[in-house]
């Protein structure tokens, strides 16, 4: 399975470099998306313009993210780009991903409030010249610290990834029908979402887009001269723009491909091109290979 996923993960950068129109849309809608989070916090809210700015800004920022994300799905699954139905598409994926954030929210506050019955010992005060005495490992600490990283870092992504790619196939009111029929589709995606093929290629998904631009950004390459240390940081911050965005992008595809097409898909597909046929699609399957 680790090869299937790593030769699906390879042959999926290879198509996406292979299309670079929609390589190119996806960085301008990426850097879009980096330039309003950016205003975002550079702005001051200083001035009535400034105020009313940060407020559009608020808006915008989800906004340019989930078209982002509805374009990604629309390009992995064979649709055309209309606009019109990513802009639907999007919308649906805000609507899915609030329930999320609301259980997220919930578990950062348990877990904070539980953490705070195993406080970490502080440390012995030492004075010179007697040496600090290192610190015992604190289990409960390492132990809250790995909860946050597999929930936040894990589950709720997969879960939210898996939300957005089950409900731009269909209607919204489709998608949250029938109560006992709402249950078991959501049951269906999530398994899907913890399935070993999906972990695994989201965990391949995030070396590239979540690892590499983080050691990137923060281990210490030692320069010599001011315009060096420029070039070399520009570097790293173009490095770092392209693996979060092409790890993303084949990340999301990858699992979209790997999610079986729901009943009543839509099928707004480019022409000459047939939504059950794997081969056709610029994306490898991960039965492929």
């Amino acid at each position: 399975m680790i090869t299937t996923v790593f030769k699906t993960w390879v042959e999926a950068i290879k198509a996406l470099l292979k299309n670079p129109i929609a390589l190119a849309l996806f960085a301008v809608l990426y850097a879009l998306l980096l330039a309003s989070l950016y205003a975002f916090v550079a702005i001051r809210e200083a001035t009535v313009s400034q105020v009313a700015i940060t407020l559009l800004l608020l808006v915008m920022v989800p906004a340019e993210f989930f078209i982002w994300q509805a374009t990604i799905l629309a390009h992995a699954r064979g649709f055309n780009f209309h606009w019109r139905a990513i802009l639907i598409d999007a919308c649906k994926q805000l609507v899915v991903t609030i329930p999320i954030l609301i259980i997220g929210y919930v578990f950062w506050i348990l877990l904070n409030k539980w953490q705070l019955h195993y406080p970490a010992p502080r440390a012995a005060i030492t004075f010179p010249p007697a040496a600090a005495k290192p610190q015992p490992l604190h289990w409960p600490t390492l132990l809250f610290a790995t909860a946050r990283l597999l929930i936040f870092g894990l589950m709720l992504p997969l879960a939210t990834i898996h939300l957005w790619i089950g409900v731009v196939t269909q209607e919204l009111r489709t998608f949250f029908g029938d109560g006992t029929e709402t249950l078991r589709r959501l049951g269906q995606i999530m398994a899907r979402a913890f399935a070993s093929s999906s972990v695994l290629i989201y965990a391949l998904g995030a070396i590239f887009f979540a690892l590499i631009p983080y050691a990137l950004l923060f281990v210490h390459i030692p320069v010599k001269g001011t315009k060096t240390d420029f070039v070399v940081f520009i570097a790293r911050l173009a490095l770092v723009f392209v693996f979060t965005l092409v790890g993303w992008i084949v990340t999301l595809s990858t699992l979209a491909r790997n999610a079986p097409a729901a009943t009543g898909a839509r099928q707004d597909v480019t022409p000459g091109v047939s939504p059950g046929n794997p081969a056709a699609s610029e994306l490898l399957s991960p039965q492929s290979g």
